[in-house]
């Protein structure tokens, strides 16, 4: 008897307990459900990508028919391909500017090619500048649907966190497609995008979700936020600075409007055509980027930080608009990005025309100084003078395909995974480059290899007289790559369009350079291409090398260095 009611006791305390923790979950909703219901305002924005945008908040109508005495405002900030990296800086002006009383904000299918570090930053970055606010609106945290399935634990991780409602659409469309014997094409018109009964669909879900607390009453709400998860500092001063105002820039003139559906993007753009054309833009704080209209019209353009390698950015590839980060985590202080439109070149390159940039990215002012930054040895005039020329591979030899047993979609886990090659180049078979193997491989038709895997190639550079000079890397995904034994370039992340480049900053000797490459596949390709411009022996590579884990610096082949600390399989060539 005894045993029973301690058992009894034991169900109903954790019962309570479970019930405790629910109701934690989501009092920020409860709190302003209550305000609203006594006839205060309800403002209510949805911040997301392209699913947020076709889905209009989802739930505006709901919340005008729940709360009739209430002025409800709806503000849909959804905006077609862009994650929260670009969000973390239009929060200010597409949400907080609103004095929103509730947020949704949905970027699970748009953060799914950032890294876990990054995913959970920019969510709690922009959650803690919310409840940061005079007056914090409640926040939902929105998992929409992918046909494969989504990486929602990176803002679970956060909304638990910071005790937030999550609302799983991609749970509840997998039940009920099955419960139903459906076809994903009946709530999509491709992959993630829902269509019409979609919509319908997750503002059901989102409906279901919030009903239980319009009932509820919470108690009193701590305006104090836990320690943040992230280990580096969360970006909550994000801007998006029109460049239009820009008046007395030398070649570069303001537009009003540009004639396209995405102009609504847009307040102006500030263009330049000319190639060599120059912009140079001072800056406080440790992060910056661009946000500029695309249209396969127009052309491309260079954008260094404080001197450093540049980036090259193609904004001719699609219609629409992209968004680059150039620098983040910079020291706290005054810094300059200049961006140079490159000289003229080959139309088929596509290099150049018109370049139209709408917006500064800035963040990270607070607590930055007044001290100016280092410059690097990458000026306008440097920029304005690359010309690239495509590395011949004939000659070159490769090995492979390697992959490990994974059921992740692309080659990134095995990156860092030291093959055989790797090991011991002279245990394994190289295989000569054919001659017309001379310009963009396809590694995977090389190969036979359809699967995500990694390759290696390796080859030389000559050099008449040895000095510094940029080495465009252009990978569809990942790679590592050495000169000389020296690791000189690690792409492990996105970045930006793989039919443009990487550069790498290096110093070749005179005569002859050993060059060994390790190129890991993705999901939609396998290529690899090298081109390499002279910056003169005025420029001096020593100090602005990419700052690489000193246990991989060098390349060292150890006939001891024979184990594998991770178990993998090679494919057989």
């Amino acid at each position: 008897m005894i045993s029973l009611l301690r058992d009894l006791f034991l169900a109903v305390f954790f019962l309570g307990a479970a019930l405790h923790a629910a109701a934690e979950v989501g009092r920020d909703v409860a709190a302003v459900f209550q305000r609203a219901k006594k006839g205060a305002p309800l403002c209510y924005v949805a911040l997301g990508g392209s699913i947020t945008q076709s889905g209009k908040g989802w739930i505006g109508d709901w919340l005008k028919e729940e709360f009739p005495e209430s002025h409800v405002t709806v503000f849909n900030s959804g905006m077609s391909a862009t994650g929260s990296a670009l969000g973390v800086f239009r929060v200010g002006r597409d949400v907080i500017n609103y004095q929103p009383d509730l947020v949704a904000i949905e970027y699970c299918v748009n953060d799914g090619g950032l890294s876990d570090e990054d995913a959970v930053r920019n969510m709690e970055s922009l959650i803690v500048r919310l409840k940061s606010l005079p007056y914090p609106p409640a926040i939902l945290i929105l998992e929409a649907a992918a046909e494969g399935g989504v990486n929602l634990s990176r803002h679970r991780k956060v909304a638990e966190h910071y005790g937030l409602l999550e609302i799983d659409f991609q749970k509840a469309v997998d039940e009920e497609l099955e419960e139903s014997e459906s076809e994903w094409s009946r709530f999509f018109g491709d992959a993630v995008h829902p269509n019409r009964e979609g919509n319908q669909f997750y503002r059901e879900v989102m409906v279901e979700a919030l009903t239980p607390y319009l009932n509820s009453v919470p108690e009193g709400i701590s305006r104090s936020l836990p320690k943040p998860l992230s280990v580096k500092p969360l970006i909550l001063d994000g801007r998006i600075v029109p460049l239009t105002g820009l008046s007395n820039e030398e070649g570069w003139s303001g537009e009003s409007s540009l004639p396209f559906w995405w102009d609504k993007f847009f307040n102006g753009v500030l263009s330049a055509e000319e190639p060599g054309t120059v912009l140079k833009i001072p800056f406080r704080g440790t992060r910056v980027g661009i946000y500029a209209a695309m249209d396969k019209s127009y052309g491309s353009f260079y954008a260094s930080v404080d001197g450093g390698v540049p980036d090259h950015v193609f904004t001719n590839t699609r219609g629409g608009y992209l968004y680059r980060i150039f620098a983040k985590d910079l020291e706290p202080q005054d810094h300059e990005l200049t961006i140079v439109l490159p000289q003229e070149s080959d139309p088929e390159t596509r290099m150049n025309g018109p370049v139209k940039l709408g917006y500064l990215l800035l963040a990270g002012e607070r607590g930055a100084t007044r001290e100016k930054a280092a410059m690097g040895p990458i000026s306008s005039d440097v920029m304005a003078g690359l010309s690239f020329e495509q590395v011949p591979l004939n000659g070159w030899s490769w090995s492979g395909p390697y992959r490990l047993e994974t059921e992740a979609s692309d080659a990134l886990p095995f990156l860092d995974v030291l093959f055989l090659p790797e090991r011991d180049p002279n245990g394994v078979e190289w295989t000569l480059m054919g001659e017309t193997e001379n310009e963009k491989l396809n590694l995977a038709e090389l190969t036979g290899e359809e699967e995500p895997s990694v390759v290696y190639l390796q080859g030389s550079l000559q050099s008449e007289s040895g000095g510094s000079v940029l080495l465009g890397i252009q990978v569809d995904y990942y790679a590592k790559m050495w000169v000389n034994g020296e690791l000189v370039a690690g792409i492990d992340g996105m970045h930006g369009n793989p039919n443009g480049y990487v550069y790498v900053l290096v110093f070749l000797d005179p005569g002859e350079n050993e060059v060994f490459v390790k190129v890991a596949a993705g999901s939609k390709g396998h290529k690899f291409a090298l081109a390499l411009s002279e910056i003169g022996p005025t420029v001096e590579a020593s100090g602005f090398m990419p700052d690489f884990n000193e246990a991989e610096e060098e390349l060292s082949w150890c006939s001891e260095n024979t184990e594998v600390t991770v178990s993998y399989r090679e494919v057989d060539q």
